[in-house]
């Protein structure tokens, strides 16, 4: 089972940044928080937004699409905010089709979408906790409040 959290070094369009992961269940998604961006990759695109941007993250479901598949979607204070570094194409779809800058299935990643989304939350609007991501010791204060053990989500 993959760990529903990791400390890596992602890289972002400024260079390589230290990041909390939360791989996907398998394949190639993955969702990156850093201290200035988040950033977001699927087998399609790689997109990066500035925390000064986000506007909010929930989950929901697509328009039109079945209820029963949630979504966690996250909600860029304008549209466009977002870079997308690979697959723009698909960053102007989302916008068009959903209220979201970018989107995941919530089942796709190893943990709880709720978890991620809570983790988002605990950095958003906290510039000097965010400053902390990447740190070992951050990384077991994050998994302890979300109640996220290494190795058991």
């Amino acid at each position: 089972m993959r760990e529903p959290v990791v400390c890596e070094r992602v890289q972002t369009s400024d260079g390589p940044e230290a990041a909390f992961v939360f791989p996907a269940r398998r394949g190639l998604i993955r969702l990156a928080l850093t201290p200035e961006r988040i950033v977001a990759r699927s087998a399609m695109g790689k997109v990066e937004l500035p925390w000064k941007a986000l506007a909010r993250v929930e989950l929901g479901v697509l328009p039109g699409g079945r209820s029963s598949v949630p979504v966690l979607g996250i909600v860029a204070t304008r549209p466009g905010a977002a870079v997308w570094t690979r697959g723009g194409w698909l960053g102007r779809l989302n916008r068009r089709m959903t209220p979201y800058e970018v989107s995941f299935k919530a089942n796709a990643f190893a943990g709880d979408a709720e978890t991620i989304l809570r983790a988002i939350k605990r950095y958003q609007g906290n510039a000097r906790r965010r400053r902390s991501i990447g740190d070992e010791a951050e990384l077991t204060q994050l998994r302890e409040a979300l109640g996220v053990t290494s190795g058991h989500p």
